[in-house]
């Protein structure tokens, strides 16, 4: 009895206090948030806005307000057969982009393992640079290799004066190329750095028990890259789907419809159609599409932290 008139006298027990989250993580990150929404936001509620609007040469040269359009401006996308080629070829350009990337860079990483430790610093040293030239830069060069009378690649053939840009198959096989000329270092050096942390003891153990190379690579190493290589594919389809520069020099900023990606598709109706309510509209469905790979880019990284 003395003990129960004891508790009521000291009174409820107080609940346990929820730690405190640390606010530091949250000023640090501040900063390059206010930079990101100036920067980013701002533009891209900007296009949503023109994409439900008609803003033409009137609202340029003149102070008339915009109509609002509604919808009329998806509608037509919906009806625009130059809209659903340029969507095709962004695919098919993405996916071929994306395929040779993966398949060269984790190719020369699966080789820099094996080479000797100075050897494989010159390849290093190789990747970087190559990965520091400007896109300007890269893709000049690539204009040269191809051009009509003097390029190395007609001479390397022997096709003689041959063209590479009037059919537009070969016109954006080399567009594609540039692309994974400069995409190549940086799956190489990463898929590497994921290499160098694939514990030793797992794949000697494989070969101990008769599996061959093949099968230590897709039994072994493989799925432990898989978190990382699975980035680097996300990451790869959102910076190919956005290709524009290497496309628009080789075509001296005069590309014809069939070199036409969603990016340029959307530049040439707004700065050449003058008609940026539906150029808004067709940049807002790009970013929609890439916000789809964001989530899984989103996804990949929760998962890594996960594992980690």
């Amino acid at each position: 009895m003395a003990v129960t008139v004891a508790t009521h006298a000291a009174g409820p027990v107080p609940a346990p206090r929820r730690p405190r989250r640390p606010r530091l993580p949250f000023l640090l990150i501040a900063p390059a948030a206010a930079i990101l929404l100036l920067v980013q936001a701002y533009p891209l509620a900007r296009v949503a806005a023109l994409s439900f609007q008609g803003w033409g040469l009137a609202q340029i040269f003149s102070d008339e307000a915009a109509p609002f359009v509604g919808l009329d401006n998806f509608e037509r996308i919906l009806t625009d057969p130059v809209f659903w080629a340029a969507l095709r070829r962004t695919l098919v350009l993405t996916a071929a982009m994306v395929t040779l990337t993966m398949l060269f860079g984790v190719g020369i990483a699966l080789l820099m393992e094996r080479l000797p430790a100075w050897l494989r610093r010159v390849v290093m040293s190789v990747l970087v640079l190559a990965w520091a030239v400007p896109t300007f830069v890269s893709t000049q060069v690539f204009a040269w290799m191809t051009q009509q009378n003097f390029g190395i690649f007609n001479h390397l053939f022997g096709l003689g004066q041959h063209n590479w840009y009037v059919n537009p198959v070969e016109g954006l096989s080399v567009a594609t190329a540039v692309v994974v000329w400069g995409a190549v270092p940086f799956i190489a050096v990463t898929t590497y750095a994921g290499l160098t942390q694939v514990p030793g003891e797992l794949v000697e153990s494989a070969r101990m028990d008769g599996a061959s190379g093949w099968q230590v690579l897709r039994r072994v190493t493989l799925p432990l890259l898989k978190p990382v290589l699975g980035i680097q594919i996300v990451l790869s389809v959102i910076w190919d789907f956005q290709v524009f520069n290497q496309i628009w020099l080789l075509r001296n900023a005069s590309p014809e419809p069939e070199y036409q990606t969603l990016g340029i598709y959307a530049y040439m109706q707004a700065y050449q159609g003058h008609d940026y309510g539906y150029a808004g509209a067709v940049a807002l469905v790009t970013v929609l599409l890439l916000a789809v790979v964001l989530v899984v880019y989103v996804r990949q990284l929760i998962r890594m932290g996960d594992l980690a």
